[in-house]
This record gives C-alpha cells, sequence and structure tokens, in this order.
C-alpha cells in the first residue's frame, strides 16, 4: 500500500502470451453473459417491477416489513439495471474514468444498502421479543422510515468512502476501460469494500443467528402463520445475499492481493472476477424471485393475475357485445 501508481496495471487477457487461456477465457466470459441477459436480467426486472407495482398498489397498508422490502425491490431493480454495462463483455465498457466513478458510486450504493437493509430485517424481525434487544426491535418496526433513512445515509457515506479509493482524481476525462469496480483503482478500495460490505456485516449476522437459535430453544409456543412467513422471506433474502456475495469477495480479496504483490494475474483470475460479477448481479434476480414467492402480498398478488386477466376478458366481451346490440 505504499505505492498508489497503478498504471502499470492491464487486463491479463490484453496482455497475456498465453493465446489459448486468453481465447478460453473470453469465450466463457462471453457465454456467461449471454445467459445472465436472456434469462436473469428479464426475470430480475419482471419480478422487481411487479413487486414494485405490489407494494405501490398497497401503500396505504405497508407495514414495517413491506417497508424493508420495498427498499430492497428498488435498490435490486436499480442493481439490475446498473448490470446491463456487462452487455460488451468480454470486452470491458470505454468511458471517461468521471463517467466510470459515477457508475461505481452508484453500484457501491446499492450494494452496500442491499447488505445493510437485510441486516437490519435479519435484527428487527427474527429477533423481535429477545430480551436483548425488544426496545430496538419494537422502535424498528414502529418508525421503518427512520430506520430506511439511516441505511441509506450508512450506505452513501461506505459508498463514498471506496468511491474516494478509486484514485482517479487526476485526469478524469481521459478515455478507459470501465468496470464497476474499476481494474485501476487502489488496493485499498477492495479491502475497504470487503470490510464495510461483508466482513462487518457477517460478524453482525452470525450474532444475530446465535441469538435467533437461542430464542427458538427457549421458545414453548409455535409462532403464528404470519410471523413465521416474515421469517422465512427475510432468512431467504440473508442466505442469497450471503450465497452471492461469498464468492464475489473472496475474488475481490484476491485481486487486491494481486495488486499489492504487483502481479497482473492470468486469464483465469480475469475469468473469476467477470463471473463473480455475474453472480453478485444474479442476486438481484434471486432476491426479487424470494420476495415474489414468499412474502405474502406478493404472492397473492401473484395467484391473483388469472383472475384479473379473466375479469379484463369478460369485460371486454360484454362492451363488444353491447356495441353489436
Amino acid at each position: 500500500m505504499t505505492s498508489h501508481n497503478m498504471s502499470w496495471i492491464q487486463y491479463p487477457n490484453d496482455v497475456s502470451t498465453a493465446v489459448e487461456d486468453v481465447i478460453a477465457s473470453q469465450s466463457i466470459i462471453a457465454r456467461c453473459m449471454h445467459v445472465y441477459m436472456a434469462l436473469c436480467a428479464p426475470v430480475s426486472l419482471v419480478t422487481g417491477l411487479f413487486n414494485l407495482t405490489t407494494f405501490i398498489r398497497s401503500r396505504a397498508r405497508l407495514g414495517a416489513l413491506d417497508a424493508f422490502l420495498l427498499d430492497l425491490t428498488v435498490t435490486n431493480v436499480l442493481m439490475t439495471f446498473l448490470s446491463l454495462t456487462i452487455v460488451s463483455r468480454p470486452h470491458y465498457l470505454a468511458t471517461t474514468k468521471l463517467s466510470c466513478a459515477v457508475l461505481s458510486f452508484l453500484f457501491n450504493l446499492c450494494y452496500f444498502n442491499t447488505q445493510y437493509v437485510q441486516v437490519a430485517m435479519l435484527f428487527v424481525f427474527l429477533l423481535q421479543g429477545s430480551p436483548f434487544c425488544l426496545c430496538m426491535a419494537t422502535k424498528g418496526v414502529q418508525r421503518p422510515a427512520a430506520g430506511l433513512v439511516a441505511i441509506w445515509g450508512c450506505a452513501l457515506c461506505s459508498s463514498l468512502a471506496v468511491v474516494a479509493l478509486l484514485g482517479i482524481s487526476k485526469e478524469l476525462h481521459s478515455t478507459t476501460q470501465c468496470q464497476l469496480d474499476l481494474l485501476i483503482a487502489w488496493p485499498e478500495y477492495e479491502i475497504v469494500k470487503f470490510s464495510l460490505g461483508f466482513g462487518f456485516s457477517l460478524v453482525l449476522e452470525l450474532a444475530f443467528f446465535i441469538l435467533l437459535v437461542m430464542r427458538l430453544a427457549w421458545r414453548t409456543t409455535s409462532p403464528q402463520r404470519n410471523t413465521a412467513s416474515a421469517h422465512l422471506v427475510v432468512l431467504a433474502v440473508a442466505l442469497t445475499t450471503f450465497a452471492c456475495r461469498l464468492f464475489y469477495n473472496v475474488i475481490l480479496l484476491q485481486r487486491a492481493r494481486l495488486k499489492l504483490q504487483r502481479d497482473l494475474g492470468s486469464p483465469r483470475d480475469e475469468l473469476l472476477m467477470n463471473l463473480a460479477e455475474i453472480v453478485l448481479f444474479g442476486e438481484s434476480c434471486m432476491n426479487s424471485l424470494a420476495i415474489l414467492l414468499l412474502h405474502t402480498p406478493c404472492r397473492l398478488a401473484l395467484r391473483n393475475i388469472p383472475e384479473c386477466l379473466t375479469q379484463m376478458c369478460r369485460r371486454g366481451e360484454a362492451g363488444n357485445s353491447i356495441s353489436l346490440s
């Protein structure tokens, strides 16, 4: 970390002499990108927009869990739009460093917000009623708007902190190969992002799960159906987030290690970073599906689609018959 001169760094696929490895790496990256763009991105957008519409229609009856899931839904939709920047892979988006920094800021803002929201949901809904945190959990349920403002504030500060470590304050209008986690960023970028967005949150989640297990061991009565449904969607979101981000953060630290050793890495390293990025984007799709299938209002709205379509068809037929008479 003594030197912040990253002018030496380049993508391995651009400079490697192992032609066969480069071709194989680029082929895999392109195929995975095509699968994501054909399947995950459309599913994520459709389910995310459907969930968002459901929450907006029932905005007068939104509870605490609905507010947190609404925030998560909006973040998932934004993350899906940002993921469209990979459409040119295995090549990278050519843009100015300033534009790339803006994209990186928005990406990290969504990244941190998703992590902090699901940690807050674990705290409030899985530990609700616990003697350790009853007071704070009750406040979180009664004032979800204040909690969301605090979460967005933390996400904004974290995003500004990591973007400040991109190291591109000079020559902002020069062109670069833009990746949302910019390759030429200082190694502190990956380390701080791991610490704020995964490491610290993981410690909190483990503590919450331990307390949850203790609560379940002490509980003598079975939970109510609504409570069990809320617990299920919160657990599904937490596990999906952890599964998708574990691989991403391991590869992120690997890239920081290569930078500290002043090593460009191999085409395989570049392949793994691209795959980790695609897996991270797939998190939005998985979370949107979990909300759609496990959250009661969204699940009921999905079940009512055939009935609504039938009513629309009947109204159309009735209108045609009246006009003909």
